[in-house]
């Protein structure tokens, strides 16, 4: 993820009272932001559903107009320097994201929408959201003092996680009522008002989010460390990283490949009502949460690299049990394994990213990574959408991706054998997730300024904070 460098021979913290209004605005900023994802861009896909789209089209919205996102993203530095700075570039991002979701609520209380336009406001809200990533990582870093950065960031986090999954389970509970009155789509039409006064809130905590006079703190440091970039990181065998970014970037493309159809399987083949379909996610959501702490343990005690194995191999199956049953507590107990699975898997991922990738090329391989990233997820919802076009929308051809999922991501554990991942110096770092995919984990980013370095001996208690954010 790319930054504009800061240089300076001091660091600087903002005055006591100025911090203390900014942290709460960013509190505020949270909640907000958190309650959005919870009631608006979840229910993207099932809305396509009720508004009369295909099953292949619903798979689509959730996962092509991240392409336009991140390649937006590329050219962000630019457009921030045109537009005079990182405070209005991520406030304008977040105004475009809230009125993204304008045209929605029209369509859902007239009801019609065409997948083409569709495609076309899902592209904006991610464009809005993901080309505002690194700029928004960069300025939390300037407005955040760095004494209690990384206990702010947990209790951000932990905040953003409670409105996330209380949005997630009122807006579920609002579908369900209106749908067994004959209304879904009015429910849907007062979700994304909601969710764009949400944002549009959380934008107004950002725009009045301002620096403020500093005190220096004489510590010197250098550029490195003001991107959290450790200078004293042991090397790291160019090769290994890029069998890691090859790793995680084929393991996007089979996870992809089903799972932006696990939301049109759940609501179009075996027909769920919308409670059912809420409680599977949150068991996923909760699941994922609590095991952090668990996983944090193990990686400080054995390394993020075993993590990241143990979530590789864990995430093999989960796509192919949906073949087994459709038993309700069948697919329960795989959502509680899929949120355990993929706690490991993003945790390790996101330790070894910053331990494996050379530290002066770090934050651009970044933003390369971000862009191969959405780009793996198109070509595996393309994929799959290829497949359900040919075969038709049926159980069976379901099977068929779910079971070629699970094969491929099999498949991409080969790219990590030999790669010599050293272990983590880092003690902590937050993870923005940008979406939640049931079956295909989250969208996530890490939050530079939260990475907390620990010395190499005498290490103290990993942990990890899975932000349930959206994008930034």
């Amino acid at each position: 993820m790319d930054r504009i460098p800061v240089s300076a021979t001091t660091q600087s913290i903002p005055a006591a009272g100025g911090s203390d209004r900014n942290l709460t605005r960013s509190m505020g900023d949270a909640a907000c932001f958190g309650g959005m994802v919870g009631c608006g861009e979840t229910y993207f896909s099932a809305f396509a559903l009720a508004v009369g789209l295909s099953e292949t089209a619903s798979g689509l919205v959730a996962s092509i107009p991240l392409l336009v996102g991140g390649v937006i993203q590329l050219v962000s530095l630019k457009a921030i320097a045109w537009i005079g700075g990182y405070r209005r570039w991520i406030v304008a991002g977040a105004v475009l994201q809230s009125l993204a979701f304008l045209p929605l609520a029209y369509a859902a209380w007239t009801g019609s929408l065409s997948i083409v336009m569709f495609l076309l406001i899902a592209s904006v809200y991610w464009a809005a959201g993901l080309s505002t990533g690194p700029a928004w990582n960069t300025w939390i870093e300037q407005i955040v003092p760095v004494a209690g950065r990384a206990r702010f960031f947990s209790k951000r986090s932990r905040l953003q996680q409670i409105c996330t999954f209380s949005g997630l389970m009122v807006a579920g509970l609002v579908l369900q009522w209106t749908s067994q009155e004959g209304i879904a789509l009015t429910g849907f039409a007062g979700l994304f008002f909601v969710a764009a006064i949400l944002r549009l809130v959380s934008a107004s905590f950002l725009h009045r989010t301002r620096h403020v006079q500093s005190v220096p703190l004489h510590v010197e440091h250098s550029p490195a460390s003001v991107t959290g970039e450790h200078p004293l990181e042991e090397p790291v065998d160019d090769r290994s990283a890029i069998q890691l970014l090859a790793y995680l970037v084929a393991m996007q493309v089979f996870i992809q490949l089903s799972g932006p159809y696990f939301v049109p399987y759940m609501l179009g083949q075996l027909e769920f009502d919308y409670v059912v379909y809420v409680g599977l996610i949150a068991l996923a959501f909760l699941s994922k949460v609590i095991s952090f702490a668990f996983w944090g343990r193990i990686a400080e005690e054995s390394g993020a690299a075993k993590v990241l194995w143990f979530g590789g191999i864990g995430l093999v199956p989960l796509a192919s049990l949906w073949i087994v049953s459709t038993n309700l507590v069948w697919l329960a107990m795989i959502q509680i394994l899929s949120g355990i699975a993929w706690a490991a898997y993003e945790l390790g991922f996101f330790l070894m990213f910053f331990e494996t990738l050379p530290a002066k090329h770090r934050t651009r391989l970044l933003t390369y990574h971000n862009f191969a990233n959405t780009l793996a997820i198109c070509v595996g919802a393309l994929a799959g959408a290829a497949i359900l076009a040919y075969w038709g929308a049926q159980s069976q051809t379901y099977y068929y991706l779910f079971g070629l999922s699970s094969t491929g991501r099999l498949l991409c554990l080969i790219l990590l054998v030999g790669a010599v991942l050293p272990k983590h110096s880092l003690k902590s770092i937050g993870m923005r997730v940008l979406a939640i995919r049931p079956g295909a984990g989250s969208v996530t980013a890490p939050i530079i300024a939260s990475a907390e370095e620990q010395p190499l001996v005498n290490r103290s208690s990993l942990t990890a904070s899975a932000e349930f954010i959206g994008p930034r």
